[in-house]
């Protein structure tokens, strides 16, 4: 199911816009030099939480809702097609948090410790996972319209970047501003939140979904 899902958007080329955004805004980030790995990394994250919700919004909407109804009696209901489509979103978004992640410790000259690696590639899981979360909850059943969900997403990310301190994406995007050594302790609490965030929103999808279908 999230083979036919993943090739049924790619044949869409919706996804071109969100990824194209988003390999230009790294590119323009490292096309100079950004310095030390970890605050690039804390710009990447909060660049990336918005476009992967943008791109999981792509995913769900793909559809159209005759084509949506087809699609739940073939795969056997909404919770199996809401779980391939989760799992479409982490396929594609995880594609980003590798670029991410690994492309700059590649091709800069600045030295990156296993650490630093792992601690933006944790930062990039977090900012993935709550962006599948909120692409989830703008998308259809909840959101009828791509229009709207678009500006349902986009709002909600400018909201909670401007308010850039809330966990778990802006908290962690400061601990790695921050040149102080992150706590693992404040990492983990972020990863839980984002965890709870990603299947708290998916939760009321289904709910939401189980009634409409």
């Amino acid at each position: 199911m999230i083979r036919y899902l993943l090739a049924d958007v790619f044949k869409s080329q919706r996804w071109l816009p969100p990824v194209f955004v988003y390999l230009a805004t790294t590119g323009i980030l490292y096309g100079g030099d950004p310095g030390t790995p970890l605050p690039p990394y804390g710009v990447s994250e909060m660049v990336l939480f918005p476009l992967a919700a943008w791109l999981t919004v792509v995913l769900v909407n793909n559809e159209d809702p005759v084509q949506r109804h087809v699609t739940i009696a073939a795969v056997g209901g909404w919770r199996r097609l809401l779980g391939g489509l989760v799992g479409a979103a982490l396929v594609v978004n995880g594609v980003l948090v590798l670029v991410a992640t690994f492309v700059p410790a590649v091709i800069h000259h600045h030295p990156y410790a296993v650490s630093d690696v792992a601690l933006g590639f944790t930062a990039h899981v977090i900012a993935a996972v709550t962006g599948i979360g909120l692409g989830v909850l703008c998308a259809r059943p909840i959101v009828p319209t791509t229009g709207w969900s678009l500006v349902a997403v986009v709002g909600v990310s400018l909201a909670l970047l401007v308010a850039n301190k809330l966990p778990p994406v802006g908290a962690m995007a400061h601990l790695l501003f921050d040149s102080r050594p992150a706590p693992v302790g404040a990492v983990v609490v972020q990863v839980v939140v984002a965890l709870l965030v990603g299947v708290a929103c998916v939760g009321v999808a289904y709910r939401v979904g189980r009634r409409r279908f």
